[in-house]
């Protein structure tokens, strides 16, 4: 598996996977551009994004997507926004793989900690962050909208502490 930064001809099959997922972000053809596009000079709020693909022949497994603040002279605050891996890959890894391509990202900027939420009813999701060193930080009642007949749901708040050489955190 390796890990790469997400491209403008990966977006095609990006849109497809996150119309499919009804837990996935509404994000705008705009939005997704915007990961893609090498931020401007001076710009502060950075998108990154990267892919998940097999080497011996390249197709997307998965993909990731963060976004970082970064101001001069003070430490980056870095969200992880969303994390997806294609229903036949799951299992492998992938998505731990991709995680730690954002823990190591926000290291590089310089970040203390990194932020995600997400629906308090995805399990798996759960036990992926807190295997990558995420810890429960608080939660958002009735934060998502339900879906069809289901009740609005509850965010739980999670971040991950990151060690800039004291051996805090599982990067």
């Amino acid at each position: 598996m390796r890990i790469r930064s997400l491209l403008e001809g990966d977006l095609p099959l990006v849109r497809r996977w996150m119309r499919d997922t009804p837990e996935a972000p509404a994000w705008s053809d705009d939005d997704l551009a915007r990961i893609v596009n090498a931020p401007t000079a001076g710009e502060r709020r950075i998108r990154r994004g990267w892919v998940a693909e097999e080497v011996s022949q390249p197709a997307m497994a998965g993909f990731v997507v963060a976004n970082a603040l970064s101001i001069p002279s003070a430490p980056a605050e870095c969200e992880l926004e969303f994390v997806f891996v294609a229903t036949q890959a799951r299992g492998q890894g992938i998505g731990r793989t991709l995680v730690r391509a954002v823990l190591e990202w926000a290291t590089d900027l310089g970040a203390e900690e990194i932020r995600l939420e997400l629906r308090a009813s995805n399990i798996r999701a759960l036990r992926l962050y807190q295997q990558c060193g995420f810890t429960m930080a608080g939660n958002r009642p009735r934060y998502y909208p339900g879906y069809y007949l289901d009740p609005p749901e509850d965010a739980v708040l999670m971040r991950c502490r990151i060690g800039h050489g004291h051996g805090d955190a599982p990067v």
